[in-house]
């Protein structure tokens, strides 16, 4: 199935999620491409913010563009089809806008903002490009900025 809708049987874009235990326990969330780190989110204080996305974006799971795999404690991983890379990208951007945040509202906020942009939008290869130059925490600033979530 996963070839039949890529046509790449080999490129797969997964983003993991993973519960690291501290003092004060957090997630962090890596994304790869075919086997290669390209984003390493640290600081995601609760697994379920990074899966508010997905009450917006149901019809990509419906559809089979993108497969979560829930594992023990709030882990869990996210299989993206190649043909929904620009979602991929968005959901990255929105991980971005998550680090460091606290309250759940403000999470609901960021979820509902980033689901909203067209995915044919030229803002989201913008943004993905600013990603690579930028400092994370700036950038990860810059992104709750745009969305305006208090």
């Amino acid at each position: 199935m996963e070839e039949e809708k890529t046509g790449h049987p080999g490129r797969r874009l997964k983003v993991v999620v993973q519960l690291i235990q501290a003092k004060k326990p957090y997630y962090i969330v890596r994304a790869y491409d075919s086997g290669r780190l390209i984003f390493q989110g640290k600081r995601i204080i609760k697994s379920e913010y990074v899966s508010k996305w997905f009450l917006y974006n149901q019809a990509l799971l419906d559809q089979g563009f993108a497969v979560v795999k829930k594992k023990s404690s709030g882990e869990f991983q996210v299989v993206f089809s190649e043909l929904a890379e620009r979602r991929f990208k968005l959901f990255i951007l929105y991980v971005y806008s998550l680090l460091n945040i606290r309250s759940s509202r403000r999470a609901d906020c960021l979820a509902k903002c980033w689901s909203r942009i067209d995915v044919v939008s030229p803002l989201v290869d913008e943004l993905w490009e600013l990603s690579r130059m930028v400092e994370e925490k700036r950038f990860s600033s810059l992104l709750r900025g745009y969305c305006l979530c208090r």
